[in-house]
Formats: structure tokens, sequence, C-alpha cells
């Protein structure tokens, strides 16, 4: 009898489709790419469904396995003390033949929904010199599926340099072929995963990026599909009317491209996104590539104080609806980068996000990279309906286009005239998509920040 599979791993779930068992998996990669990570993930996620696993090593020692895996919430021992797991370490011979009998032997004392083998180099070296003993050992693997009816992980390891799955056949009898990857990106190791077969399932992704999450295991972060993205989410008042006569409104989902002149004031510019989160009980998170958390928040404190607002209550209304991170982006590589923050805003949950300084995340990175990054987290955010302020300052005109066409609202601050003690004013271009520029002048944005601080202790006076 025949049932649906899951791996467990949402995001290899989506590409593999529905698996109907017999089915068999290899997982290939070079020494430390994640292979036995990932098998241990879907073991365990499975064996929390009930579905006992298998996993037979002829090198991986039991403890220090267990071990690794507990540091990333992937509790072996847990699901083996509940009779879901067994691991079985095999002595490494040159006889093929005992070593495929000890595998049936294991395989036939329990009722296994899952078997792995890690890492089966070991049985193909005692075959590498007979073509006709390779051919056996391959219809061997094959038959795994059916004599447990279930899911059977093969896992390979690939010499350096090599992508090349060199098993004698194979990933053709194979159901699926996952070829896990490492390559250095501005001197980071970054983990992909290549899709290179998966039956019934049409595979068009390739390097996908992937991380290995704590209480989680195998994640990966797949590039959003398109076409699933409902645009027609719930509408948000905005706090001023100089906002309301040239946007009108957004929609939860909305991206809106905030760019300054060099040396950037931001502190005015929260103030309206504060009274927005306090009108809708939206929870807004902040990440700064520019400054730390505290320095951001006395900001902001600072400048609802300087309007009449008591200090203690500013502090506690930021702090309902505020959460403020740093991240040196320098500390990641550009693929890493945008994992760590989608990493922290799924965690997190907002209905918002702020990025802060955006100019400097785009240092140093090929202009089309960046772009292709940012379409892809600007649209996983999108999907997921969070609201998402991009504040930097301007460095060119391509990059400026280029972001703007991600963006559904856009919203440029450039120098207006001179004042008597020789500050200068600001003005504003904007324009929501498909709708005509328009120009904010310097009162109205003045304006604007004083409507958002009035209508900020209007809602603190009604609580």
């Amino acid at each position: 009898m025949s049932f649906i599979f899951s791996v467990g791993i949402e995001g290899l779930d989506r590409i593999l489709g529905y698996m109907k068992t017999p089915y068999l998996l290899v997982i290939a990669g070079h020494p430390g790419a994640g292979k036995t990570t990932l098998a241990s993930t879907i073991c365990y996620k499975n064996a929390l469904l009930g579905r006992k696993c298998l996993y037979i090593s002829f090198y991986e020692d039991k403890e220090r396995l267990y071990s690794y895996m507990s540091h990333i919430g992937i509790d072996l021992a847990e699901a083996e003390s509940r009779g879901y797991l067994k691991f079985v370490r095999l002595p490494v011979g040159v006889n093929v033949q005992n070593s495929t009998q000890a595998i049936l032997s294991a395989i036939s004392e329990d009722s296994y929904g899952i078997v792995v083998l890690d890492s089966i180099n070991t049985l193909l070296e005692g075959v590498i010199d007979d073509a006709e003993k390779r051919a056996w050992l391959t219809n061997f693997f094959y038959n795994i599926p059916s004599i447990i009816r279930g899911l059977c992980i093969l896992i390979a390891e690939l010499p350096y340099g090599s992508e090349k799955l060199e098993i004698n056949g194979l990933e053709f009898v194979a159901d699926a072929v996952l070829i896990l990857k490492q390559r250095i990106e501005e001197g980071f190791l970054v983990r992909t995963l290549e899709v290179r077969k998966a039956r019934g399932a049409p595979v068009v992704l390739a390097d996908i990026p992937f991380s290995i999450v704590e209480n989680e295991g195998v994640r990966l972060w797949l590039p959003p599909v398109i076409e699933h993205i409902d645009e027609r989410r719930e509408v948000i008042e905005l706090p001023c009317e100089a906002l309301r006569r040239v946007w009108g409104h957004i929609h939860r989902g909305f991206v809106i491209n905030v760019v300054y002149p060099q040396n950037p004031d931001y502190r005015d510019l929260l103030v309206p996104v504060l009274a927005t989160a306090m009108t809708h009980g939206l929870r807004v998170l902040m990440i700064s590539y520019k400054h730390p958390p505290h320095s951001i928040r006395e900001a902001l404190e600072y400048r609802l104080a300087k309007v009449g607002v008591d200090r203690e209550v500013v502090e506690k209304v930021v702090s309902e609806h505020f959460k403020f991170m740093s991240i040196n982006p320098f500390s990641y590589s550009l693929t890493q980068l945008v994992i760590r923050e989608n990493s922290i805003i799924d965690s997190e949950k907002p209905d918002a996000v702020v990025f802060h300084g955006v100019e400097v995340s785009r240092l140093g990175v090929p202009l089309r990279s960046h772009i292709v990054e940012l379409y892809n987290q600007m649209n996983y955010l999108k999907k997921m309906g969070v609201v998402v302020i991009r504040i930097g300052s301007y460095t060119g005109r391509k990059t400026y286009d280029l972001e703007s066409r991600v963006s559904d609202v856009v919203l440029r601050f450039y120098y207006g005239d001179k004042g008597s003690d020789g500050s200068l004013s600001y003005r504003a271009l904007t324009w929501r998509r498909h709708s005509t520029p328009k120009i904010l002048d310097h009162e109205e944005l003045i304006k604007c920040v004083e409507e958002s601080s009035e209508l900020i202790k209007k809602r603190l006076t009604l609580k």
C-alpha cells in the first residue's frame, strides 16, 4: 500500500510536490554541505508525525550526531526514546554483499517508513572496478523503497570541485536528486540546494539558498510565487492631509521607498509611522544598518517629547509599537544578509518593517545582484502582507530608478530654498504606482509631522 509522503520541510515539500511511496531520494554534496543535517531533519520531522526512521551509518558516531543535532533543535535522542528512530552503525567492509545483507537485516527488524543510508560511497568503493556489481548495487538501492513501502534516503559524497553524480545509473532510477552546494560569496560561505530531479514535479529553480536554523534544522528560502500575491489587502489610512492628498491610502503589503539627500534626518519620518501604527494597531520592526537600537529609539522619543508628549508615556507607546534592531551588513554576504533579515521578520511577525540606511547595504554589491535579491525579498514580504518602508540616501540615478520600480510608493526628498539662517528646507517628489507624480512643499511636510504628533497625543488620551 502506498501513501503520500512529506519531508517535513516547507520549501522542499513545495518543490518536490506530492511524493507517493515507494520513493527514492538521493542527497549528494561535498563534505560539510549539510547532507546529514538534511537527512536528520527529514527523519525527525516525520518521527514527530509517528513515522519510524532507521538511520544506518558507516562512519557517523551516534553520540556526536545526536549532540550536534540537539544544538539546532533536532532531538534525535527523544525520537529514539519514543520508538520512532533507530540508529545503526555498520562496519565498513570490502565485501559489498555482506554489507547489503546487514542493511536488509536491520530493515527487517521493524516497520520503518524511512530508511537513511549514510553514506553509500562506502559501498560504491567496493564495486568501483566491476560494472556488473555496480549495476547490481544500483538495483539494490532502487528496491529498498519497495521493501519498506516508504522513503529511502541515500547520502552520497561528491569530490571537491565536482557536482557530477557518478553512481552508475542511480540518478536515473531515483525519484528525486538533491545536490547540496557551498560557495564563497563576498568572503562568506553560502549554502545552496539544487533540485536536479523531482519526478512528477516541475523543477524550475536552481541554487536555492538554505540555512541551518535553530529549533528547525534545514530551512529553504524560496523566491515567492508572484501570481499568488493578493493585492486586495486591508486598507491603511494615512495620518496627515498631505499624504492623503498625494497617496490616498496604502494597503498591507505595500513597499514605500523613501530617498533622502546625503545626511538624512529620519526622526520626523518615524512620527507619521508611529501615528499610523497606533491608529491601526500595527507592530513595526525597524532594522538599521547605520545606528544602534538605543540611538534610533532615543531619536524618536526625543522628537515626541519635543511636541509635548510625556517622556514616560512616550517610552511606553514606542515599546508597544516598535522594535529596533541593528545589523552590520558587512558581516554577511548579500544572500546571507537577506536570509538573516527574513529569518528575523518570520520570527518577529511584524505588520511593518522599516529598513533604515539602505544605501549602506548596497555598497560593494554588484547592482544586478542587489536588485535580484531586493525584488525577491520585497515580494516575499508583500506576500506576507507586511508594509515595507525603505529609508536611504540617494546614491545614483540607476539604483534609484531600479529600486523605485520595486516600490508601490516613492517619496524622494530634495533640498529646497535657503532660509535666512542658512538652513535648507526640504521638498519632496512623490508618486504612488499608476498615479501622477506630485510635489510636497516644506510647509506641508512640517504640517504632516504636526498632525501626526497631534494624532498620537489624541490616541494616548483615549487609552
